[in-house]
């Protein structure tokens, strides 16, 4: 495959799904790829290219976990390690949780506690502190290493954990362990460093169903964890050869070793993933093992990034809209097929008998939004409800999504793409939790 190949599918695509513009990476054995479309905002018409910055969002968590297991390397830490030892004053809402949490539920997201904490503003070196002041007020939805449920909570924790540990702010420790090591000159934290730089804002639908510019900056500081790194395409081509292949300008971050353990299943999970690593999620596209992860910024920033070691490949989409999750799939399964002959399993989908379905109707809380959870037919509607001040954001809203539920308990969307389960085993909760979009939430 060429550059102009794929710059060609690029452009189409994006222009096909509406996304205003984006940029795709590849490491393609020894040789990298890189084709950028668009605009980076709609209002300014300047175009996106390699060094235009995006907020990468979740696929942070890989770098917190990948100093956390830095520290574990030189004993400064273990997996093992006991929050509250290293906290003496937090608290969680459940004593006996907090007594058996470890540095490894965080980790593996399953600390049991809500996963999806408010923010909170400032930008002051305190920031993650103060917010996890707070968590004595989540509720504990099960005991720490139960099941994996998608904990941004979880993985902040775990921020303030190297706050302590290392005695500097996050973004210091992030700095020396990873950025400078790997030579990452475009990958940043902070708004003041971004702005005098090329970057991208997010896009949302207009009352015309145009896209119109997201005009706040939808990060604070204590969410840097989690969440908070804006990076170009070439930074993350440059994470992903480490990462992939151990590729490093300076000292190596964690060794091979540390660096595979990472990628190895250590919790099992639900659709769409298989299991969880150290945070790495982990799956498959068709015969081929895949490390991912991917972000989500309030619905106007999205992206992905994908690891497939075994093959020498990896690829990295980062988008300025919703419709950026669409591109990013489309991208990564064109590669999948044009690089490797590679292409994505179908689902085969037994239907659970049309009776249990009742079963799961109801209002799930996920804190920052609930699921209202209707049976239509010999399906279930999902209807995702933004909390009222999360709303006002001006985050749009998701419309409802019809899912069928297999045998297995697997929920599955039009196209037989599984997207989550339902927990009806007692032992992890069922039926009154429900597994979606990798969280477990709570019937109210």
């Amino acid at each position: 495959m060429t550059n102009d190949e794929l710059q060609e599918f690029l452009d189409a695509t994006a222009a096909e799904l509406g996304v205003p513009g984006a940029v795709v990476g590849v490491v393609d054995g020894d040789h990298d790829l890189v084709a950028a479309t668009g605009v980076g905002a709609l209002d300014t018409g300047a175009r996106v290219t390699e060094r235009t910055l995006f907020q990468i969002g979740s696929t942070s968590k890989t770098f917190t976990g990948t100093v956390a297991m830095h520290l574990i390397e030189q004993g400064e830490l273990d997996l093992e390690t006991r929050v509250v030892d290293v906290l003496p004053d937090f608290r969680l809402a459940d004593a006996d949780a907090l007594a058996a949490l470890r540095v490894r539920h965080l980790l593996t997201h399953s600390g049991g506690f809500l996963g999806d904490a408010d923010e909170q503003p400032g930008w002051d070196d305190d920031a993650l502190a103060r917010n996890i002041a707070g968590y004595s007020d989540l509720p504990q939805f099960f005991a720490p290493g139960t099941i994996a449920s998608y904990s941004n909570a979880g993985i902040r924790l775990l921020g303030r954990i190297i706050e302590v540990v290392t005695g500097a702010p996050f973004e210091r420790a992030v700095q020396r362990v990873i950025l400078d090591p790997l030579g990452m000159t475009e990958t940043f934290f902070f708004p003041w460093d971004v702005i005098g730089r090329p970057h991208a804002v997010g896009h949302v639908p207009g009352e015309d169903g145009a896209m119109t510019t997201f005009s706040s900056w939808p990060l604070t500081r204590d969410i840097g964890p989690e969440g908070g790194i804006v990076s170009s395409v070439r930074d993350q081509l440059t994470y992903a050869r480490f990462q992939m292949r151990g590729e490093s300008a300076g000292a190596a971050p964690v060794t091979t070793a540390t660096r595979r353990l990472m990628q190895q299943p250590q919790l099992t999970a639900g659709p769409p993933v298989d299991a969880i690593g150290f945070p790495w999620l982990l799956s498959r596209h068709g015969s081929a093992r895949v490390v991912m992860h991917g972000g989500n910024i309030a619905d106007t920033q999205l992206s992905e990034f994908v690891l497939a070691p075994d093959e020498d490949l990896a690829i990295t989409v980062l988008t300025n809209s919703g419709s950026g999750k669409a591109l990013g799939g489309k991208v990564i399964d064109w590669c999948f097929e044009r690089l490797r002959g590679i292409s994505r399993s179908a689902e085969q989908v037994d239907l659970r008998p049309l009776e249990r379905l009742d079963e799961v109707v109801g209002r799930y809380d996920a804190g920052q939004w609930h699921y209202d959870v209707t049976r239509v037919g010999d399906a279930l509607e999902f209807d995702m409800v933004l909390r009222e001040d999360i709303a006002a954001l001006g985050i749009p809203p998701r419309p409802p999504v019809r899912l069928r539920v297999r045998s297995d308990g697997a929920l599955v969307t039009d196209t037989d793409q599984p997207v989550g389960r339902l927990l009806l085993d007692t032992a992890e909760g069922g039926p009154e939790l429900l597994h979606l979009g990798l969280r477990a939430v709570r019937r109210r």
